[in-house]
């Protein structure tokens, strides 16, 4: 049975998290599939990645003077254990100047990670 609008906000809603402004069926499913519940990293990189990350999620940051806000999800994860990352502060929604860096939809594929696992089943 395909999933509604009002179906996939609750599930959102439940989970903590923020509906998209766009309320557009793919991008509720892409965060109900990339996005945990909770809020999101405000962060800041410490030093710009060495080539050894361009098969990383953290090459999606390439400089070091802006603020970024990553939603709760495996790539935040594993974004912060890369350790060029500096969390400035939790926070549910990104900061009017903060850049969004959003889940690729082929964040599984790209780097072999898992995604929220709780909603395949």
């Amino acid at each position: 049975m395909p999933k509604t609008k009002a179906a996939l906000s609750n599930q959102l809603k439940k989970m903590g998290i923020p509906i998209p402004s766009s309320a557009k069926l793919k991008d509720m499913e892409h965060r109900l599939k990339y996005w945990n519940g909770g809020p999101g990293f405000l962060v800041r990189l410490l030093r710009n990645p060495s080539s050894r990350f361009d098969d990383h999620p953290i090459s999606l940051m390439a400089d070091k003077t802006k603020l970024y806000w990553i939603p709760n999800s495996q790539m935040a994860t594993d974004m912060i254990e890369s350790r060029l990352l500096l969390v400035l502060d939790r926070t549910a929604k990104p900061s009017n100047n903060a850049t969004l860096i959003d889940v690729p939809s082929d964040y599984d594929s790209r780097w072999m990670r898992g995604s929220n696992d709780s909603t395949d089943s």
